[in-house]
Order: C-alpha cells, then sequence, then structure tokens
C-alpha cells in the first residue's frame, strides 16, 4: 500500500534532522574556542593586543549570498585583564521556514589571556539556551539550559583553558611554520567534553578584503572529518573565514555590515544535506530489512554496528525488532542501565516538571513496554512538529510543545527516564520521498532496546532510520565528517 500524499506532505514538513544542529554546534564551537595552553616548552608569538581593532564587523554568506551578521568587541583594561563580546545575526532556512539566530558570546580573560569567565546566549524564535562558567581550581563550573532553568556541570581540567575568539587565532599565536600542524583541545558546547581539532598552517595568500589587496596567513581545520579554513592578517584579526555547506565569513566596514537586511538564504539546508536513494521505497514501514552500501563516511566517528544495525565490508543491514518474541539480546549490566537513566544538562529527567508529566502519562504499575508505548504516543500527539534551529532542550520542548525531530526525541528520552525506563538518543538517516534525511529518534529499553520514533509514533522505528551516531553528550557532532559527503546505495530490502 502506497504511502497517501497527505502523509507524504505531513512527513516532509517535520524531518528536518540534526544537519543544521550538527553544523550550527560546529560553528558555535570555532565561535567558542576553549583551548589548552601551549605545549610545554614552546613559548607562543602573541600579537600586541594594543594594535588589534577594538571593533570589527564581518558578513556572513552562503554561497556568496549574504545571510548574517558579526560584531566582535576587543578591549584591554589598565590590570591587564581583557574583554571580548560577539553578536551573531544569522537567517537560516530549513524545510522551507526561514528562521534568524541571535547569537551572543561574552568572555573576560586573564592577562595571560586564558579563560577567567564566559556568559553564551542564544535565541532562536520562542527557543533560547545560555551557557555561563567560570574557572574555579582545577575545574569550570559551567551552567546551561534554558535561562530560567539552568543545569550545573563541572568540567575537570589539568590546564586552565585559553578563550580566543576562533581556534585559527589561537594557532596564530602557536607561530606555527608552514605545512605545520597541531592538534588543539576543543571544548563541545553539547556535552561540555574536550575534543580534538587538527589545524594546519598553509602558504600564505593575498586576498582582497574591503577592496584590496591583503597578505593573510592561512590556517584549515579538520574537526570530526570536517573542513574550515581562515585568513588571518599579520596581526593575527580573522578577515575570511570558509566552513561547511557553503558557509562563509568575511571582514567588511561598518557602513556595509548595515546595508540592507539578513537576506532570505536560498539555500535549504536539510535539502542540501539530504541524500537521493537509487530506489524508491513505497512504504517503510512495512518494511523488515534493508541492506545498503555507505561510501564517503568516516567510519572512526560513526556508530554504525550494534543493535539492531549489523555493518560489514561497507554494507549495512538493519533489521527490525521483533516486539512479540522474547528477547535473546544481551541484556546491559544495572550499572550499564543506570547510565541511560541519569539527567542530563538538555535531558534534565530529574526536573519537577518533567517527573510530573511522565507521571500523568504512565502509571507505576505499568511495565516498561507499557510506558515506553504511552510516553511515545503522547510526545507523538502533543508536540506541535515544527523546524526548529536551535540547541534542544526537553524542560523548554515540554513547556512550549513544539519542534522538531530533535525535541521530539529530547523530550522523549527525559520522560522515559523520569518514568524509569532507559533511554537513548540516536541520530542518523530516515527515508523519505526518494531521499535519506538528516533525523533523531529514541532507543528504549524494556526487556532488549527498542527503537521508537515519536515523530511517527513507531515502536519499533521503521528500519530505513539509519543510526549513525549517537544524539547526546556531543554524538550528533560525529555527523559533521559525513555531512554533505555520504553516499547511500539501497541494494536491497525485504517485507517477509
Amino acid at each position: 500500500m502506497e504511502m497517501s500524499d497527505k502523509m507524504v506532505k505531513w512527513k516532509w514538513k517535520i524531518i528536518r534532522g540534526v544537519a543544521v544542529l550538527a553544523v550550527f554546534i560546529v560553528l558555535l564551537s570555532l565561535r567558542l574556542g576553549f583551548f589548552n595552553h601551549s605545549p610545554q616548552g614552546h613559548e607562543p608569538a602573541l600579537p600586541d593586543p594594543a594594535i588589534r581593532p577594538a571593533e570589527t564587523w564581518m558578513n556572513v554568506y552562503q554561497n556568496r549570498h549574504k545571510i548574517g551578521l558579526v560584531h566582535r568587541k576587543f578591549r584591554q583594561f589598565e590590570n591587564g585583564y581583557f574583554q571580548t563580546e560577539e553578536t551573531i545575526s544569522i537567517s537560516i532556512k530549513t524545510m522551507g521556514i526561514s528562521q534568524t539566530l541571535h547569537i551572543v558570546t561574552e568572555t573576560d580573560l586573564k592577562p595571560d589571556m586564558s579563560l577567567s569567565s564566559f556568559h553564551f546566549e542564544l535565541n532562536s524564535g520562542p527557543f533560547s539556551f545560555t551557557a555561563r562558567g567560570f574557572v574555579a581550581g582545577d575545574s569550570i563550573i559551567i551552567y546551561s539550559g534554558t535561562p530560567h532553568a539552568e543545569g550545573k556541570t563541572v568540567l575537570p581540567v589539568k590546564e586552565i583553558p585559553h578563550l580566543s575568539g576562533n581556534i585559527y587565532e589561537a594557532a596564530f599565536r602557536e607561530n606555527m611554520d608552514v605545512d605545520q600542524f597541531r592538534q588543539l583541545s576543543i571544548l563541545d558546547p553539547s556535552s561540555f567534553s574536550a575534543r580534538k581539532i587538527s589545524v594546519w598552517r598553509h602558504p600564505d595568500e593575498v586576498i582582497i578584503i574591503m577592496g584590496r589587496p591583503v597578505m593573510t596567513h592561512k590556517f584549515c581545520g579538520d574537526f570530526m572529518g570536517a573542513n574550515h579554513c581562515a585568513w588571518l592578517s599579520k596581526d593575527g584579526e580573522i578577515l575570511k573565514e570558509t566552513g561547511l555547506l557553503g558557509l562563509s565569513m568575511e571582514k567588511v566596514s561598518f557602513a556595509e555590515a548595515q546595508k540592507g537586511n539578513l537576506a532570505d538564504p536560498l539555500t535549504d539546508w536539510s535539502q542540501i544535506a539530504s541524500i537521493p536513494s537509487n530506489v524508491i521505497i513505497a512504504d517503510p514501514s512495512r518494511l523488515k530489512q534493508i541492506r545498503v552500501r555507505i561510501d564517503g563516511k568516516e567510519q572512526a566517528f560513526l556508530n554504525l554496528a550494534g543493535g539492531r544495525q549489523s555493518f560489514q565490508a561497507n554494507i549495512l543491514t538493519v533489521t527490525s525488532e521483533n516486539v512479540h518474541l522474547p528477547s535473546e539480546r544481551f541484556s546491559p549490566s544495572d550499572e550499564e542501565k543506570q547510565k541511560f537513566l541519569q539527567a542530563t544538562p538538555l535531558a534534565p529527567s530529574d526536573h519537577p516538571e518533567i517527573m510530573a508529566q511522565a507521571m500523568q502519562i504512565v502509571s507505576v504499575s505499568d511495565s516498561p513496554q507499557v510506558k515506553t508505548r504511552k510516553i511515545v504516543a503522547w510526545v507523538y500527539k502533543n508536540i506541535t512538529k515544527i523546524p526548529v534551529v536551535s540547541i534542544p532542550n526537553a524542560l523548554e520542548v515540554l513547556r512550549l510543545k513544539q519542534g522538531d525531530c530533535n525535541e521530539h526525541a529530547v523530550l522523549t528520552a527525559a520522560l522515559l527516564r523520569a518514568a524509569g525506563v532507559p533511554a537513548q538518543i540516536e541520530t542518523g538517516l530516515v527515508y523519505l520521498n526518494g531521499r535519506f534525511y538528516y533525523h533523531a529518534w529514541n532507543s528504549a529499553f524494556t526487556d532488549r532496546w527498542m527503537t521508537a520514533d515519536a515523530v511517527f509514533n513507531q515502536i519499533p522505528a521503521d528500519v530505513t532510520h539509519i543510526r549513525l551516531a549517537g544524539g547526546e553528550h556531543g554524538g550528533e557532532l560525529d555527523l559533521l565528517g559525513v555531512v554533505g559527503r555520504i553516499k547511500l546505495e539501497v541494494l536491497s530490502t525485504s517485507y517477509d
């Protein structure tokens, strides 16, 4: 039975997936720019802060079409401390809907330019996210979440990190030689854990900035398989950057920065990040198994094997779980189950509002299977399905009752954990109308791990849900190495 046109249009409106979020987070990571001290025994060549411009403007482009504006401030005090402020406004289109993001990052830096404190705020329509922190001894104390419901994270550090405006400013201070590369530590803002980024110094280049040629130092980085480049002046000021999906930034004059309003993006990120299918699947919900060849990926970062997925020699097989048969799979230990019951900053399952809502949906006497079915059905019915470009927080989703797959997945995880059901978030691809789109869903442990999609109200999720990574604790960043590069070939489908 073919999917109705109405159902296709309904699904089309709500599958935005994590591609936009992944791209946004990597840009956010680069903007925050947390770094460890320089390698021991190497003294960095710092530019003189006195000659660094106190205020700069940059236009943000997507394929040379202006979609955003960056305003940076840099200030030095008499006691040697520094203060920076960066304001970003950027218009993004996903699933045909344009949204404007407003991002503000403020930092206080010590005389050696190491971190003292920071404050970050993101606003996207009704959704908002804040993160603020300060150094305390050998840790960074971080508060994150919605403005009025922050969660606390204590991040141990061996050394007090530096906070520059960008990784390439840090590389510039390292005084790297041409063709030399370094690995730097960068803070993943979605999980507040350190990740590595490799930065290369390229030969110097002359580029045109504000109508005149400028000799620049060029640096390029590889972060989770995603490439990004920047061109810096002789004083270490960033003049130009290029990144994923045609994104770039370039220094402009104040007058040029103020010209016109932010343009409606010409490119829809969800469309350009999606992958065409070589076959048409009439009814994915009836499939029992799918075999797919995967190419153009960074295997080291992906979670392709395990659970209902098997992966060998670039061939991925996804077999649907049978909810009616006894489970023969390995049961996780109590310690492992406890891990997936814990509250996290973005899925605060121990918050009174989350716990109260979970208890309204389920009964104490319900089995884990019944609890999972009730919670998935409740989220499916009560969360309005609209595209959102933000960092999803379960408490905010519960209050606003709207969002796309990311919001559905994080709220489902929080409610399941509050009801005593271990739950995970999975991210990857799902088939729709001839293409595979980036998507997020859940896996819950009842008497086995069982996939569940609250966007489609599916338990288990159909087998065109191809897990590539986890979607919590920064797992969605693992997709950065494949967005725009991964290729799929459906080899076979089975309805038996």
